[in-house]
């Protein structure tokens, strides 16, 4: 589906955002691979995962809560190899069609985080204060004239500073080590500068001042412990030359219909260099 021209759009559907043909963050972070992986994922959006539809309740839960109770449903517990468990669970899914279905266990991990949310000072401030969710956004790149694509779970203010939020949920413990690790371990650093190139160029700041970007990191364990980090400036500024590496790369895929995979030939692998400095210390 041809994205819309550029612009700001409240109240997509998801769905049919994840149609619009454009440049996202989960394209893009696939040349840190090769291009071929790259194209690949292009051509082949992945469907939807259990974890993927918990994630989206999570998201009706704290951004849209207006629509939580009627979108998100808890399935039955039935014996679908009886005929009384499959004619219940047929009943239900009629009556689900077109919601979020999570287990019970999982809507004992969506109360628990939004009972904790509400009960984070800065955290609620963000998601109760000034500020829309859910916005799709579109822009054309200026330096590779690729289309783009984001879809913003938040643009907040929290003391006086313009801020774009994205909520991520963790099976770990919300360290400061281990959302650092995430971080690199999924390119968020580079989704960050994508969304706020987006922004730049659709709603560009006074000069000398930026939006700044922040992690709602919410734990699907128990405590179900939420947590929010803000991004550094550093991590930003080398998520955006990824980010000009990748469009680049792109461009130049596409004007060539090539789309290079891994080097050809032999190369030289060893030790990473976390194992080398341990071994050095011994």
């Amino acid at each position: 589906m041809e994205a819309p021209e550029p612009g700001i759009y409240p109240s997509v559907d998801f769905t049919d955002y994840t149609r619009w043909a454009a440049c996202n963050h989960s394209i893009l972070k696939n040349f840190s691979l090769t291009a071929a992986h790259a194209r690949y994922r292009m051509l082949n959006q992945e469907e939807s995962s259990k974890f993927q539809d918990l994630g989206h309740a999570l998201h009706q839960a704290l951004l849209e809560p207006q629509l939580f109770e009627a979108n998100v449903l808890v399935a039955p517990d039935v014996d679908r190899r009886t005929k009384i468990g499959k004619a219940e669970w047929a009943a239900f899914e009629e009556r689900a069609q077109g919601r979020t279905i999570v287990t019970e266990s999982e809507m004992l991990c969506l109360k628990g985080i939004r009972e904790n949310a509400a009960a984070h000072e800065t955290i609620n401030l963000i998601l109760n204060g000034p500020g829309v969710s859910e916005l799709s956004i579109v822009w054309i790149d200026p330096e590779t004239k690729l289309k783009c694509k984001a879809r913003l779970d938040r643009l907040a203010e929290l003391n006086g500073y313009p801020f774009i939020v994205d909520l991520k949920t963790t099976h770990r413990p919300a360290s400061t080590n281990s959302w650092q690790t995430a971080i690199m371990q999924y390119s968020l650093h580079e989704q960050a500068a994508h969304y706020q190139n987006g922004l730049e160029v659709l709603r560009p700041l006074q000069e000398g001042f930026k939006r700044k970007f922040a992690w709602i990191v919410a734990e699907t364990e128990p405590p179900f412990a939420v947590r929010i980090f803000e991004a550094d400036d550093y991590s930003l500024d080398i998520g955006r030359d990824q980010v000009a590496k990748h469009l680049a790369q792109f461009r130049e895929c596409l004007d060539a219909g090539v789309w290079p995979s891994w080097p050809m030939g032999m190369d030289l692998a060893g030790l990473p260099a976390w194992a080398l400095k341990r071994f050095d210390l011994e």
